[in-house]
C-alpha cells in the first residue's frame, strides 16, 4: 500500500464518529464489525477513486479464473493491482485482542494462503482489531501466530503504539514464501 493511502484508512477509520461506532461494534462481536469494515471501505474507495488517490478497486475480485476464490478487495495504485482482505479481532469483554482466537492458530490464516494465489504480488491484510492491544502484548501475540502458521510469512507496517485505545488500523504485507 502506499503512504497515502495508510493515510487515508487511519484518517477515516479514526475519525471521532468512526470511534464512537467502533466502541459500539466492540459490544457486538467480529460479525458485525467485520461487516461494517467493510461497508466502510467500500465507501472510502469510492472516494479516494474520485479524488485520484487510487486509480480502481473492486470487491468481492475472483483471485483464480474459476472465480472460486475471491479477495475482499482489489485496488489499483499508479497502475499496480494491490489485493487486500479485511479481517477483524474484537474481544468483547475489552480484555487485549482475541488472543485465543489467534494464540490456537485462527486469525487470518487462510486469507494469506487464499492471498498467495493472487496472481500479482502486492498484497495485503487490514486487520481491525478493538479494542488496541499493549505494545509488548501484540508483538508476543503476533510473534507468537506467526510461529505458528509458518512457512507463511507476513510483515506489519504499522506500529500498534500510534493508535488510539479503541482501536488499531494493522497493516500487513504479505511475504514470499520462496
Amino acid at each position: 500500500m502506499s503512504p497515502s493511502l495508510y493515510t487515508a484508512i487511519d484518517a477515516h477509520f479514526l475519525a471521532p464518529d468512526a470511534l464512537r461506532r467502533v466502541a459500539l461494534l466492540t459490544r457486538h462481536g467480529r460479525s458485525s464489525a467485520e461487516g461494517w469494515f467493510k461497508v466502510e471501505m467500500i465507501t472510502l474507495l469510492d472516494s479516494l477513486t474520485k479524488d485520484g488517490t487510487i486509480d480502481d478497486w473492486r470487491s468481492d475480485f475472483p483471485i483464480t479464473e474459476d472465480k472460486k476464490l475471491r479477495c475482499d478487495f482489489r485496488l489499483v495504485i499508479d497502475g499496480k493491482p494491490l489485493w487486500v482482505e479485511v479481517k477483524t479481532l474484537i474481544d468483547p469483554a475489552r480484555q487485549a485482542a482475541d488472543i485465543g482466537f489467534m494464540a490456537k492458530g485462527g486469525g487470518f490464516a487462510d486469507d494469506l494462503v487464499k492471498l498467495m494465489r493472487a496472481p500479482d504480488p502486492n498484497r495485503e491484510v487490514l486487520l481491525f482489531v478493538l479494542p488496541r492491544p499493549g505494545v509488548d502484548e501484540w508483538k508476543e501475540l503476533l510473534g507468537t501466530y506467526a510461529r505458528r502458521i509458518a512457512p507463511l510469512a507476513f510483515e506489519e507496517k504499522s506500529d500498534v503504539a500510534a493508535y488510539p485505545g479503541e482501536l488499531y488500523v494493522c497493516k500487513l504485507g504479505l511475504k514470499e514464501m520462496f
